[in-house]
């Protein structure tokens, strides 16, 4: 058997807010979509941008925390794999989607509060002392050099 990899790494803001559902054995997903900008370079020097879309789906305790502090706008990154999956509409055609299946997730600015953006607050204190969750990542320190 091969080991292939399957890895996807994004940093982008949240398009909408995210959609948390529960599941009937009770567990939860998160839905959310990630708009990611990059910069194209042509030859003449008349760089364009190019912003991907891309649909996330994380599960239990992670969606549960996603879902409580993301907000639309909100910069973030994401870990994870991709999976496909195919089904037939209601008309009976065929239709797939690929979306990022996420296994880590960190805030990488800070939480607007009354329209500002404070540097200084990060996510665990947000939580209220709640323990995080495994697979869950504190936000980006700016004041790391590197």
């Amino acid at each position: 058997m091969s080991n292939d990899l399957n890895r996807s790494i994004l940093v982008g803001r949240l398009v909408r807010e995210p959609e948390l559902k529960s599941t009937t054995k009770g567990s939860y997903l998160c839905r959310f979509t990630l708009a990611s900008n990059r910069t194209i370079f042509v030859k003449d020097g008349d760089n364009k941008d190019e912003v991907g879309f891309f649909d996330c789906i994380a599960w239990g305790s992670l969606a549960e925390i996603i879902s409580k502090y993301a907000q639309k706008g909100r910069r973030v990154g994401v870990d994870g794999s991709l999976r496909f999956s195919a089904w037939d509409n209601a008309e009976g055609k065929r239709q797939s989607k690929v979306e990022i299946f996420v296994e880590n997730f960190q805030f990488l600015d800070a939480k607007q509060s009354d329209g500002q953006s404070s540097k200084h607050e990060s996510v665990a204190d947000s939580v209220s002392g709640e323990k995080m969750p495994d697979g869950f990542n504190e936000p980006f320190d700016e004041s790391i050099p590197f």
